[in-house]
This record gives structure tokens, sequence and C-alpha cells, in this order.
């Protein structure tokens, strides 16, 4: 019986369709193994698994951009700017290198570089990830004390995903430093709904409503994040918040 060169060539591609999906498949469990590592901080093994992804799928974004992520967290700033360089020669056409690049210059203070990083990235209006950048790119402004446009990048991303806290408190931080304390107290209590906050976040809303001489309110955000270990909090909490003792006659 004969079989036409096409039909092979057909026969050819469909089962190897089938063999990448499968690798796809294995190396997304993979990435899930290493996220239940990265959540318990176990960031070693959580690299072993996107290598193992990695040498499974090449070319497989998701587990290069895990795998440069997880080198950024764990302090490996060489491997993780060798990798992230490497792939955007490789993939220049790919936004998710230039926002990783974009972390990485942050973490390094280089926040003039991460900001051009970012606008590359916004600039391909990536899928996913726009809110991401937004964020990214207005720490890159509020560090370099440009707050007007920080406070336009922290809204966008925002606009983009109203679920995330950092993006309000970042737009928080904007908004106490250019004394826009009424809506630095908005968006530190919309963090609080969406998260279980912490002394930072507590200490920052009791300064904001103390700038706005609420001290009724600013007080009990000073003691909740006194008590959370905050020292500065504590200094205001004994300045401005306790309560006379009355002398005994």
């Amino acid at each position: 019986m004969k079989v036409s060169v096409s039909l092979i060539a057909l026969l050819f591609l469909f089962t190897g369709s089938i063999a990448v999906a499968q690798n796809e498949t294995k190396a997304n469990e993979l990435l899930a193994e290493a996220d239940v590592f990265i959540a318990s901080n176990n960031l070693s093994e959580a690299l072993a698994k996107t290598r193992e992804a990695i040498s499974i799928t090449h070319d497989f974004h998701p587990a290069l951009q895990k795998q440069i992520n997880i080198l950024f967290l764990m302090n490996d700033e060489k491997e993780s700017v060798s990798l992230v360089e490497d792939a955007i020669d490789k993939y220049p056409h790919v936004p998710g290198y230039y926002y990783l690049r974009g972390i990485i210059n942050n973490g390094r203070g280089k926040y003039a570089r991460a900001l051009d990083d970012f606008t590359q990235a916004i600039d391909m209006n990536p899928e996913g990830i726009l809110f991401k950048c937004y964020l990214g790119r207005g720490v890159s402004y509020f560090n370099l004390l440009e707050y007007d446009q920080a406070l336009a990048d922290f809204t966008s991303s925002i606009q983009q995903n109203d679920t995330v806290a950092g993006a309000y408190y970042s737009r928080a931080m904007v908004n106490y430093e250019i004394r826009d304390y009424s809506a630095a107290v908005n968006d530190f209590q919309k963090v609080l709904t969406l998260s279980d906050g912490n002394a930072a976040m507590y200490f920052n809303l009791g300064m904001a409503f103390y700038r706005l001489n609420e001290k009724d309110k600013a007080c009990p955000n000073f003691n909740k994040a006194c008590s959370m270990g905050n020292i500065n909090a504590c200094r205001m909490s004994l300045m401005e918040c306790a309560k006379a003792i009355p002398t005994v006659p």
C-alpha cells in the first residue's frame, strides 16, 4: 500500500504537535511545583523545577522567565542579568523579558534603565502583565522623584487591575509625598481591604491621619504599628497618643 508523501508529512507534523503539547503540559506542572516551593521560600528547589521544565521545552518562555525571577529573588544578580540579557537578544519581541530586566534594574537602583525597560514592555501592550509594567515603571519614577509620572503610572496600573494592594500602597506613598494626605488615606485604607497590612502600612496610614490633624484616627494606627514592631510608630504613639497621667493630690 502506497502512502503519499504529503500524508506522511501531515502525520509527522501531527505527531510532533502532540509531543510539543505533552512537553508543555509537563513543563507547566513543574512550574506549578516551583510556585509551591517559592511560597515556602525554598528557592533552590523552585529553581531546580524551572531548570527541569526548560530541559524538556527549550523555548518555553514561562519557564525561562520564572527561572530569571527566582535567580533574582536568590540575589544571584550576575546570573539573572546574564539570562535576561541573552533572552532579550534572542527574543526581542517578548515583552516579559523587558519587564523582568526592569524589575532587576529597579532592584539594583538603576532606575533610569528600568524606566526604559518598562516603557519598551508597555509599548508592546503585553497581555496579562501590562498592570505590572505600569507598577514597575511607577516605582522607577517614584525613586527618581518624578512624582507626577509615578502617580499617573500607579493609577494606570490600578485601572488595568484593581485588585493589587501594592499599586494602591505605592500610589498612597506618592500622594503622601505630594501632601495630598486625604488621597493617601483613601489608598492606604484600600490596601487593608486587599491585604492584612503590615507595620509600615499602619504607621504610614497613621502619619497621613496625623498630617490631617486627625489624631483620634492616627493614634490607633500608631499603636497597631507599634505592636507589630515599628519603632517610629512607638515613638509617635508615646509623643502624641499617651494620655496624661493624673497627679495624686
